[in-house]
């Protein structure tokens, strides 16, 4: 598995999206190039989810919406003791569950801080 987590931009109008859809929405086109997610952005909205796969070690997840500097709005794990809306924070990318048997780290879109 990655230890990187992409968006995808359309090669036929430039529009970026994330996840990565099979069409573009914007000019239908079925084209496209890996954008490395990274950057700052503001907390859209959090919520924790505490109805978790068996497997996982923690009580709950907070998982938030960001909307990045870039105008791009990408959903990952909120790392943050006092969440808020509007708070400033940082891209990084980190092990978001470890299966039990598997033997290997899912990584996946996490935020901090700034």
């Amino acid at each position: 598995m990655s230890e990187q987590v992409y968006a995808f931009r359309c090669k036929t109008c430039g529009r970026v999206s994330y996840p990565k859809h099979a069409i573009c929405s914007a000019c239908r086109g079925e084209t496209f190039e890996p954008l490395e997610i990274e950057g700052e952005g503001a907390v859209l909205t959090y919520t924790d989810v505490y109805a978790l796969a068996i497997d996982y070690e923690t009580r709950y997840l907070r998982l938030a919406i960001v909307q990045l500097d870039s105008g791009l709005r990408v959903t990952g794990q909120l790392l943050d003791e006092s969440p808020k809306a509007g708070k400033r924070v940082r891209t990084t990318i980190g092990v978001v569950r470890e299966p039990a048997g598997v033997g290997r780290p899912i990584y996946g879109l996490q935020f901090v801080p700034v």
